[in-house]
């Protein structure tokens, strides 16, 4: 019966990393986007004052 428990306890433990690493995950993936956008538009700006 213990080891039922500890089993239990593992596999709750095992869920709740996975939950927290996927929302770490998400953070990094939204903030390179917003770094990527920010990028093309500084990009695009420099592009404007390059032909003007």
């Amino acid at each position: 019966m213990a080891q039922i428990a500890r089993a239990s306890k593992s596999a709750q433990k095992k869920v709740e990393y996975q939950k927290k690493q996927e929302e770490g995950g998400k953070k990094v993936v939204n903030w390179i986007f917003a770094c990527l956008i920010i990028l093309a538009v500084l990009f695009v700006i420099y592009s404007v004052y390059i032909v003007s």
